[in-house]
């Protein structure tokens, strides 16, 4: 008689799966999210430079030293990404004025809500960043060109010819995929997902008797 196998129900794992199939099917659609009740659209690589340039802490070196300061990276991100007027980031103008009374009531309001705020900034930043290349340092090297550089050189050795511009607004979520494709077919660098983490803890968890 065949030997049966066990079957082992993981606590999360299919929630885990479904939210990396939502995000990845939504990467294609233009779906827009919500921060604090806040819409804001995906993020980009462009976004992700500028972001830098502002000396935002989630895109640069940084150690948030209070919570009022983590929470004032948040607002300033979810200011970036939403519909609220944007100042001419080469040269002060009339712009700036026009700009300063929207952007003061929308980190006004976020203010109101500082828990929901930082809890959906990080779920969006994870959504975001979830299939971003892990341990590039075999690939790239920031010695050698920007970061950018070597997105639009890893997809044009996976065949996609993009303008730049294309890939500097793709969003982050759909821009991530293509990029893991050409690794694996390109590269043979071996893919995992979030949900495989979830799979194996449990099981080394099970291993060891919950000991760990």
């Amino acid at each position: 008689m065949a030997a049966e196998l066990q079957r082992v129900e993981i606590p999360g794992y299919a929630d885990a799966v479904k939210r990396e199939q939502r995000v990845r099917r939504q990467a294609w659609v233009h779906v827009r999210h919500e921060i604090a009740g806040v819409p804001v659209r995906s993020l980009t690589l462009r976004d992700m430079e500028l972001l830098e340039e502002m000396q935002n802490g989630f895109f640069c070196p940084w150690r948030f030293d209070s919570d009022e300061e983590y929470l004032g990276h948040c607002a300033q991100l979810v200011w970036w990404l939403s519909d609220c007027p944007k100042p001419d980031r080469y040269r002060s103008t009339w712009r700036d004025l026009f700009t300063a009374k929207p952007r003061r009531e929308l980190v006004a309001e976020l203010a109101t809500k500082p828990k929901e705020l930082a809890r959906d900034v990080a779920q969006f930043m994870r959504d975001q960043f979830m299939d971003a290349p892990k341990g590039q340092s075999g690939i790239a090297s920031a010695a050698t060109a920007a970061g950018p550089a070597y997105i639009f050189d890893t997809l044009a050795a996976g065949g996609y010819h993009f303008a730049a511009d294309e890939i500097l607004d793709m969003p982050l979520p759909r821009l991530w995929q293509l990029v893991r494709l050409v690794q694996r077919r390109v590269f043979g660098i071996p893919q995992t997902n979030p949900s495989d983490k979830v799979a194996a803890d449990h099981l080394a968890a099970l291993a060891t008797g919950g000991k760990n």
